[in-house]
């Protein structure tokens, strides 16, 4: 069995006798189990689950009856579909409500410290939840310093959502995290992370668009907590500073990466793209980003002049 009803809470053995009581009408449960080898046990718990989404029924005579399965089915899933839209609506209250939320909390915080500006501070276990948040609150290109290395994509799944779906993140490190870091690296650099690499960076931060900041609290340390800033002086400066220090990095290299190596040798052999994706098993955006970033790195403007910079560079290795 394809298990295409588990979605519905029905199980391998529910599947099965249902496509054996459609295939078979009239039958007892008993004639079923028989002829599917069944204990009772098996037989009552399948057949359970199937009462319950009302897919089969039992006469006074004890057949099993099924109502046509694009009726039933159809049924079973408008159903489902309705309470998934009513979790959807309640889930958007909730987020709704999360900006008065905050405004509670900073009106604790400033009770609390009447000399401290007003800001909104993020204790570090709970980052990556904020900042998923920030990006799918924002719109625009995301800037990060990250003195640091990158956390794995894996913790942030509204930005491999969004970042697949075109929006435009560019990220500064420092040269030791290519070494120390290259795994996760290369991971946002496949999801079209753009990358840079800068002698030095004066703290951890992040830009969504034009509208909100998250920086350390401690400048220029590592491993304290964070603030969201949104006034918007402070977030055009972060900005700029950000702005400066792209201009003066250089790209992140990763031609050393073995997929990168395939990804060429591929394209010498004059694959398509889709083939390449096929080969690599990924996407047709992702194999097109990675050759955008290849020839941005190359410092060249087609795929043939990439192809000749990359024999010359092996040549002379």
């Amino acid at each position: 069995m394809d298990g295409r009803l588990g979605v519905l809470g029905v199980g391998p053995q529910g599947e099965e006798l249902y496509r054996h009581v459609l295939r078979a009408p009239g039958l007892t449960l008993a004639a079923h189990v028989a002829q599917l080898g069944w204990t009772d046990y098996e037989a009552e718990h399948a057949i359970e689950q199937l009462r319950a989404r009302r897919l089969v029924r039992v006469t006074n005579l004890g057949e099993v009856v099924a109502d046509h399965p694009r009726a039933a089915l159809e049924r079973v899933v408008s159903a489902e579909e309705a309470r998934l839209a009513t979790r959807r609506q309640d889930l958007a209250r909730v987020r709704d409500a999360i900006d008065a939320f905050v405004t509670d909390h900073r009106a604790g915080q400033e009770a609390q410290s009447s000399d401290q500006p007003l800001r909104e501070r993020v204790d570090q276990a709970v980052f990556s939840s904020v900042y998923e948040h920030l990006v799918a609150s924002t719109v625009g290109v995301i800037r990060q310093a990250k003195p640091g290395g990158p956390r794995a994509t894996g913790d942030f799944p509204t930005v491999r959502q969004q970042l697949e779906s075109g929006r435009e993140q560019r990220t500064l490190y420092l040269p030791d995290a290519l070494h120390e870091y290259a795994g996760a690296l290369a991971d946002w650099a496949e999801l079209g992370e753009e990358q840079r690499v800068v002698g030095g960076l004066p703290s951890e931060f992040v830009v969504f668009g034009e509208e909100v900041a998250i920086g350390s609290t401690e400048w220029g340390q590592d491993g304290g907590d964070y603030v969201v800033l949104r006034d918007p002086m402070v977030v055009a400066a972060f900005i700029a500073l950000f702005d400066r220090l792209w201009a003066a990095a250089t790209p992140a290299e990763h031609t050393d990466d073995p997929s990168s190596n395939a990804l060429v040798d591929w394209m010498q052999q004059g694959l398509t793209d889709e083939a390449i994706a096929r080969a690599m098993g990924v996407s047709l955006r992702t194999v097109r980003r990675r050759i955008a970033a290849l020839m941005s790195e190359h410092d060249v403007t087609t795929r043939f002049q990439l192809a000749l910079r990359i024999a010359e560079r092996r040549h002379r290795s």
